[in-house]
């Protein structure tokens, strides 16, 4: 980990992927052995790449699994089968990679860095498949030196890192739909922004590659419940560990994703693994419903106008009151516009700062509530159980980073 920690965030700049195309060939090219389903968006697609994994588990697949940003510790952004990676092959992948990074005279970030020990893990393990999600972007992304991708997936497009994938939704979308490969599927999720949509079409035409959109008509919500969702899609009947509405619009994706796999040869994909496979599906921090009651915990990493925007519909279908929400964010996000989409929706708000570098002040955040106050991270979950007493319900969100570090000081959630 010292080794890996000492890679900064950023590498040199990205105009190209040639550097890490040219490490991993000194690496022997151990991606080209392996079918990708490559997973990009803006929000939505660490659910979906959660929901097709975890299928092709059950389907009796060995599956690979690459996710960022990490939660807990950084093991869990590689899995095989739900398992994160054990240290022990960690520490044996990262002896292999550190002569021949330490050789080059490039400079390479930790996304790359840990890109190549993924590809590598899955390789000596044998992974039958990987479901691979991007980093930022798509086109310029590192994942996207793979040429065996089986399908491509895009999930919901919408503004979000605009320093690095521009200032415009057509130019996120463009580089979103940069992992579109030749003649290969491409999964979107369903009601993408007009623009968004152009220019995966565009796109996906250049290509010659097939697009395959979720038909909404055929979507028949039969619940929405805090803990579980119940849907039926073109007559078959599933159910969402998963919570939010926009969750079965990434269900759908997944399905529809898994029926091309199942029609590209992998034939131990059936509905039934498919329907335990989404049923199971689970992802910390979106929309994670930890405790019901006395008062009802939710925690969500929600830190753009779009996720924002979804976790203000869940919790506006949600009868307790009062709605405490404990937030902070980071300045590098779009955070005024993302605090309007719910500050209406959140009786009293509980405003933190400082639990990762470069977060936004919590005055300035306590600003936009009608009703807020300012806390330390030591004491903010502690005042915002006391405000939502038993009958309310407590938020924690504006940022994946910001549960994490309110448990690490050991403050029982559960």
């Amino acid at each position: 980990m010292r080794y890996i920690n000492s890679f900064g965030k950023s590498g040199e700049a990205v105009l190209n992927l040639d550097r890490f195309r040219e490490i991993m060939h000194d690496l022997g090219d151990p991606q080209d052995t392996l079918p990708f389903v490559h997973v990009a968006g803006t929000n939505g697609k660490g659910s979906v790449t959660r929901m097709i994994a975890e299928t092709l588990t059950l389907s009796g697949y060995r599956t690979g699994e690459f996710t960022s940003p990490f939660i807990h510790v950084y093991n869990d952004r590689m899995k095989i089968d739900g398992a994160v990676i054990p240290n022990y092959a960690l520490s044996e992948i990262v002896s292999r990679l550190k002569p021949v990074f330490d050789r080059s005279k490039r400079r390479f970030s930790q996304f790359e860095l840990t890109t190549a020990i993924a590809f590598l893990w899955f390789y000596y393990s044998r992974c039958d498949i990987v479901v691979l999600e991007t980093g930022i972007g798509g086109l310029l992304d590192c994942t996207n030196i793979i040429e065996t991708t089986a399908v491509s997936v895009i999930t919901s497009v919408s503004m979000d890192h605009t320093a690095i994938l521009g200032e415009t939704l057509t130019q996120i979308a463009e580089q979103k739909a940069g992992i579109i490969k030749p003649r290969t599927p491409v999964v979107i999720s369903p009601n993408q922004a007009d623009e968004v949509f152009t220019v995966i079409m565009r796109t996906a035409a250049k290509m010659k590659a097939d697009v395959i959109e979720p038909e909404v008509r055929k979507i028949n919500i039969k619940s929405i419940f805090p803990a579980k969702n119940e849907f039926m899609y073109k007559g078959m009947p599933y159910q969402l560990r998963m919570c939010g509405r926009h969750q079965i619009q990434n269900a759908v994706t997944a399905i529809e994703t898994l029926e091309i796999l199942k029609k590209s040869g992998l034939k131990k994909i059936t509905y039934s693994t498919v329907f335990e496979g989404i049923e199971a599906a689970y992802l910390p921090s979106r929309c994670q419903v930890v405790k019901m009651q006395s008062p009802m915990i939710i925690i969500d990493g929600a830190h753009n106008p779009d996720g924002m925007k979804k976790l203000a519909s869940f919790i506006r279908e949600i009868p307790k009151t009062p709605k405490i929400m404990i937030v902070g964010m980071r300045e590098d996000k779009d955070w005024y516009n993302a605090l309007s989409e719910i500050t209406r929706y959140i009786d009293r708000a509980v405003c933190v700062d400082g639990f990762v570098p470069g977060t936004v002040k919590a005055e300035h955040l306590a600003a936009l509530f009608e009703n807020a106050v300012t806390a330390s991270i030591t004491t903010a979950f502690s005042t915002a159980v006391n405000m939502a007493g038993d009958s309310g319900v407590v938020i924690i969100g504006g940022s994946l980073c910001l549960p994490k570090q309110i448990t690490e000081y050991r403050i029982q959630i559960l």
